[in-house]
């Protein structure tokens, strides 16, 4: 008896142990049934006493440790009206948040989350408000759709500065940026949480000029859990394409992980027409080319990152990431009145990078980057003309390895002002060859190319930033740099200022200043030469040289929303790639040379508008003044002078909230324009989008049309000082695709610390 009153005592006591040991769990949802993230849940006693506090996840949910018998919830946000209820269970069920309406004279004004904020002398832009308004999917994507961001031929460009680097939390990559492209492309834009542009970033970024910092998600959870994304893409162009993605993270309370991989497959055409009217000496020769082929191949992307949390604010990030692609296969066949010829080339590529950064609490931050790149191919080559025949095998091989080593200290100092500065070093070693193998009896060593190239580069930097008020910020840095390539050798200074003033929250002022320099790619400065047809071929430039490039904007920002700036660069010795009929043979000569100079002053307008919540657009204006200047292109001069105008729109339609779907429509017109001496034509084109998000949010599917009147293709020409040329080229830019994607995972809890309770309570 006594024994089992004891069991009976001690079975009480544990289920009342694990009744107290309950959480209690709710998802809030909006009037849609749609997920609201960040509502602050309060739990407090009946009698108004606190108790805990938490935020809801990115899928509304939240969970309480704390279980009284009976307690109060309140459920806040911003945009929505605050909910108080009264429960006595475990389970808070699901809680309808109704948007915050302030009523003025009749007229209704909704809760509008702010298109941009500034901080710390960044356009800060929410990743998960873009996605919201739009179709986009991935992370390379997001980028696409922040103000003033162009694509062509997947090179990304900011309106205002040209090009622009992309960063991931704060810190370079040593990867090219096509291998970044890919990673960006298979990253689901849920991994990110915010994106910063910065068009003068400052020395401690270790980058130069204009950057955009994709801020991923990190989050630490008291509640371990693992969520992941799987999803396949078809796209059809004149062939057919694919792809399949797969990613998992781990996110624990010190430790956080995630895997991705994927596989993307393309079959790309080569469409290349070039009509020339050739001279040599008084001769005019009328040369007609007609180049079709395909690029293919089927690229395996993997990635694993791990970050640890020593203790608070130490952190320890490891990162992996690769990009294989066995047997890629690039075939080309030339026809015309000048010769035939078939071009075959066939490879193994692949690239590995590894990074090791740690960042303390102390303000400290040092890493370790290395990537690896191998592309080793063979080219098999027949041209056939009226009078000769040419047939050769070229073997051809590129092995990069490249070191990144990089420390920076930041000081908080009296008066709020902060310090930084550091080191970071650069090592790269290139080596290259090109082996012809004639297969028609005739000697072609001379053309043979064997080099290693050694480029070494120290970075010392140092700057200073303070906010004065609320009202006005500064951020001053300078970097040193001494580049050394084989014999070339040279020190180089590179000042930034960012000056923030905001006149109040409708009026936010920039101005800023930096300075940067470019480097050529490897390939570009060999001694090699490369057949491309009977006609065309691709030439080295050994004394190519680093462009430097200086720019100033100002930027105004209106009711955090409207974005307006002016500015002006200037580039010395920029390097392109031109093509020049050579005046001593019938030879197009493709090669990269530095011009003197390129200036470029002009104004961008960014409008976004909204009409209720059906449609959500974005307006973005760019005009800018052209200016090539070169006294030495193969005894050449240009100066050339040309406008170039720009225009874009993207749309998105709510067609319907339940179920969720969107249609996006976006449209973009370049004026024409020149680069050195080409003139390059007017290009358009309206792009079109569908996506159904449907489970709860957890899955989408997406039907895409890029380039609907295949109007994206620029015809070049020129006409300039004795050189006549047409280079009419054609992409596979119109293109249709449908993707689904399917987002998994348990409970997201969101650690206590981030929420401020110290109002809260008696």
């Amino acid at each position: 008896m006594i024994r089992k009153c004891f069991l009976l005592a001690a079975g009480i006591l544990l289920i009342r142990m694990m009744a107290d040991a309950q959480d209690v769990k709710g998802k809030v949802v909006d009037a849609s049934q749609a997920p609201v993230e960040s509502v602050t849940v309060v739990m407090q006693t009946i009698d108004s006493a606190f108790v805990d506090a938490v935020i809801t996840d990115m899928d509304g949910n939240f969970m309480l440790k704390q279980h009284p018998d009976k307690y109060r919830l309140i459920f806040q946000h911003l945009l929505y009206q605050t909910q108080i209820k009264e429960y006595s269970g475990e389970d808070a069920g699901i809680i309808m948040m109704q948007e915050q309406d302030y009523a003025l004279n009749e007229v209704v004004i909704k809760g509008e989350r702010p298109q941009v904020k500034v901080e710390n002398g960044a356009l800060v832009y929410d990743v998960s408000v873009l996605a919201e308004k739009s179709t986009v999917s991935n992370a390379y994507e997001s980028i696409l759709h922040l103000p003033g961001v162009m694509e062509q031929n997947e090179s990304i460009s900011l309106a205002g500065t040209g090009n622009v680097t992309v960063i991931l939390n704060g810190k370079p990559s040593s990867m090219t940026n096509d291998q970044l492209v890919n990673l960006l492309k298979n990253m689901p834009v849920s991994n990110v949480a915010k994106a910063e542009v910065m068009y003068n970033a400052p020395a401690k970024y270790r980058v130069r000029g204009a950057v955009i910092n994709l801020v991923l998600k990190n989050t630490k959870s008291e509640e371990p859990f693992v969520r992941g994304e799987v999803g396949t893409e078809y796209m059809q162009a004149r062939y057919a394409n694919g792809s399949g993605h797969a990613n998992l993270s781990f996110v624990g309370k010190k430790l956080s992980a995630d895997i991705l991989y994927s596989a993307d497959y393309q079959k790309r055409i080569i469409d290349n027409d070039i009509i020339s009217h050739h001279k040599i000496g008084d001769i005019i020769y009328d040369i007609e080319q007609y180049n079709k082929g395909e690029r293919r191949g089927l690229t395996h992307n993997m990635r694993a990152a791990l970050d640890y949390l020593l203790s608070e604010n130490d952190h320890l990030n490891m990162a992996y990431t690769s990009a294989i692609t066995p047997n890629r296969k690039a075939v080309e066949k030339s026809s015309g009145n000048f010769s035939e010829s078939s071009n075959s080339k066939m490879g193994d590529e692949q690239m590995h990078n590894v990074n090791v950064d740690y960042t303390s609490s102390l303000g400290l931050n040092v890493g370790l980057d290395y990537t690896y790149y191998n592309y080793p191919s063979t080219q098999d080559y027949i041209n056939k003309t009226e009078s000769s025949e040419q047939l050769f095998l070229a073997d051809a091989s590129q092995t990069i390895n490249r070191w990144n080593v990089y420390a920076g200290q930041t000081h908080t100092l009296p008066s709020d002002w902060e310090l930084n500065y550091g080191i970071d070093f650069t090592f790269a070693k290139d080596k290259s060859s090109q082996i012809y193998r004639p297969q028609d009896g005739s000697d072609m060593s001379g053309l043979n190319t064997c080099t290693d190239l050694k480029e070494e580069t120290y970075n010392f930097y140092g700057g200073v930033e303070k906010s004065f008020n609320d009202k006005l910020s500064l951020s001053l840095s300078v970097a040193g740099e001494y580049y050394k390539l084989m014999n070339y050798k040279k020190w180089a200074v590179y000042p930034a200022m960012q000056l923030s003033y905001a006149l109040s929250d409708s009026h936010i002022f920039q101005l800023g200043f930096s300075s940067d320099k470019t480097y050529p790619e490897y390939w570009t400065i060999q001694e090699s030469v490369s057949y491309m047809n009977g006609y065309a071929m691709l030439l080295g430039n050994p004394a190519l040289r680093p462009s430097t490039d200086y720019t100033a904007e100002l930027t105004y920002v209106l009711k955090n929303k409207y974005m307006f700036n002016v500015y002006y660069s200037y580039i010395k010795d920029l390097f392109n790639q031109l093509a020049y009929q050579s005046p001593d043979k019938l030879a197009l000569i493709y090669q990269t040379i530095n011009y003197d100079y390129e200036e470029n002053y002009g104004a961008t307008a960014t409008i976004p508008f909204s009409v209720g919540s059906f449609w959500n657009s974005q307006i973005t204006l760019d005009g800018s003044i052209l200016k090539d200047v070169c006294d030495s292109f193969h005894a050449i001069r240009f100066n050339r002078t040309k406008f170039r105008g720009i225009a874009m729109m993207n749309n998105t339609f709510k067609l319907f909230s339940e179920p969720d779907i969107r249609l996006e429509l976006n449209s973009m017109y370049v004026s024409s324009f020149i680069q050195g001496i080409y003139d390059i034509s007017p290009i358009w084109k309206i792009d079109a989008g569908l996506k159904w998000t449907f489970a709860g949010k957890k899955a989408e599917l997406k039907l895409k049309a890029n380039d609907l009147f295949d109007s994206f293709n620029p015809d070049t020409k020129i006409n300039y000082k004795g050189q006549h040329l047409i280079m009419n080229q054609r992409r596979d830019s119109r293109n249709i695709s449908v993707s689904f994607v399917y987002k998994f995972g348990g409970y997201k809890a969101k650690e206590h610390k981030s929420v401020d309770t110290s109002r809260f309570g008696f």
